[in-house]
């Protein structure tokens, strides 16, 4: 009889083991009984599919059962611990199998029947400006399907959504971004937060002001505290074109940016609930309100908002302004006078230069006046940056022509000759002639001493 050592253990796919159990006999069984029963037990053993040596029965039948019971016992104990390490494992595994399935869902579509969008891992969104459109002010923005290409392939569609709608979903975002870090001390930007909606302002004068959160005025990618004059927020309480308050925000949209929708942080899979990444996926704050409460903006609206984000002149704009204005005309009035006491031997130099350059001086004279016709349509544009570099273009221009003037008059030529000795100025000897041509200088005849004086009466 085969020796059993505690490797013969059935496992799970030892179903083909067979067991013998070897029963009494008696005394008087053949050796020939004898030999054909080793010979089968021979054969058993070596024909198992799974290559495990089978358990033999004891002799006695209580020992028998009681090694069958223990090697029982031994398996369930390594089958309890096998399950204990898969209990543990168990979070990690269905987190994956979940995370498996929905990405191999969102790769095949990411919409629902309905055609709303159902994963939001793969979009983006890229808000452009801030704008005011029918009276609202609006933030515009495109969504695009492919997140990893930052934004450089072709959106889907052009779209604008209200301010406080867009400034609620950012802040619903940064919530779900800091609970994500485990930021617990996170806190809301409070001026943000409060004037998202319609909320009770100053009381000045009699007059109860309302604040919310809006448009700049003079910057279309930032936001600015807004005054209405009723409780809706409908009706902007302007001064001279302007409803911002001095009130500063604490916040600041991703504004000519592009932003995923979906931002995965490093965790542990353990801490987290299985479900954690397919509400991931499904909850974008940001990009899912303002597609929820999105307005197409189509040829009509695009046209009207490229350049209707209120970039009118401010105060130091203005300021500014003048300034430059009047010291471009001061400039042209020192000109002016300068030239009229230009030498005729200056103005001959000059005339022959612009003739050289195949121009005339009503030529430049035109394209002077109507380079400060074009400032000035640009200016009343609200086209601030080439308003700006035209009008310093023109400054430097008519200030480079005054310090050549200024040179010119104040130095005078000295022209050295062959000996080394100064020649004198052509004009000087010129004017030394004239004055010669007017006669000798005589002194005045004093009277005649002899000559009485009349008597003072």
């Amino acid at each position: 009889m085969l020796p059993t050592t505690s490797a013969m253990r059935p496992t799970k796919s030892s179903s083909s083991s067979r067991r013998c159990r070897r029963r009494s006999t008696t005394k008087s069984s053949t050796s020939n009984m004898t030999t054909l029963f080793l010979i089968s037990a021979t054969a058993v053993l070596f024909s198992s599919p799974t290559n495990t040596l089978p358990l033999f029965a004891m002799a006695d039948g209580g020992a028998d059962d009681q090694y069958i019971n223990e090697g029982a016992e031994d398996y369930y104990y390594e089958n309890v611990a096998d399950d204990a390490a898969a209990a543990e494992n168990y979070d990690d595994q269905a987190a994956a199998a979940n995370y498996d399935d929905a990405y191999s869902a969102n790769a095949a579509s990411p919409y629902a029947a309905d055609g709303s969008i159902q994963y939001w891992t793969d979009f983006a969104i890229f808000p452009k400006r801030c704008v005011n459109w029918d009276g609202v002010d609006q933030v515009k923005f495109e969504m695009y399907e492919k997140s990893y290409k930052h934004c450089s392939d072709s959106p889907m569609g052009t779209y604008m959504t209200p301010v406080s709608t867009f400034v609620n979903a950012y802040l619903n975002q940064l919530v779900s971004n800091a609970a994500d870090e485990g930021y617990e001390d996170f806190e809301v930007p409070e001026v943000a937060a409060a004037y998202a909606q319609c909320g009770q302002g100053p009381y000045l004068n009699g007059v109860q002001y309302y604040y919310q959160v809006g448009c700049s005025d003079t910057n279309p990618l930032a936001l600015a505290i807004n005054i209405y004059e009723d409780n809706a927020c409908t009706t902007p309480s302007e001064v001279d074109g302007y409803d911002d308050s001095n009130m500063q925000i604490d916040i600041t949209l991703p504004f000519q940016k592009c932003t995923p929708c979906v931002i995965w942080m490093d965790k542990n899979d353990d801490e987290v609930d299985d479900q954690y990444y397919m509400n991931k996926q499904t909850n974008a704050p940001l990009c899912s309100n303002a597609w929820a409460y999105k307005e197409e903006c189509n040829g009509k609206c695009q046209k009207k908002t490229a350049y209707s984000a209120r970039e009118g002149w401010n105060k130091a704009d203005k300021v500014l302004l003048t300034i430059l204005s009047f010291f471009g005309f001061g400039m042209c009035i020192s000109i002016i006078s300068k030239r009229t006491k230009m030498s005729h031997k200056d103005a001959l130099l000059e005339q022959a230069a612009i003739s050289a350059a195949g121009l005339q001086q009503s030529h430049i004279l035109g394209s002077f006046l109507l380079l400060i016709l074009i400032i000035t349509v640009f200016a009343l544009l609200g086209l601030k940056k080439i308003t700006w570099a035209l009008l310093l273009m023109l400054n430097l221009v008519l200030f480079a022509y005054l310090m050549k003037l200024t040179v010119d008059g104040s130095v005078k030529e000295t022209v050295i000759g062959a000996d080394g000795k100064i020649v004198p100025d052509v004009d000087s000897d010129e004017e030394e002639e004239d004055d010669d041509d007017e006669g000798d200088y005589q002194n005045p005849s004093l009277p005649d001493r002899q000559t009485e004086l009349p008597e003072i009466a």
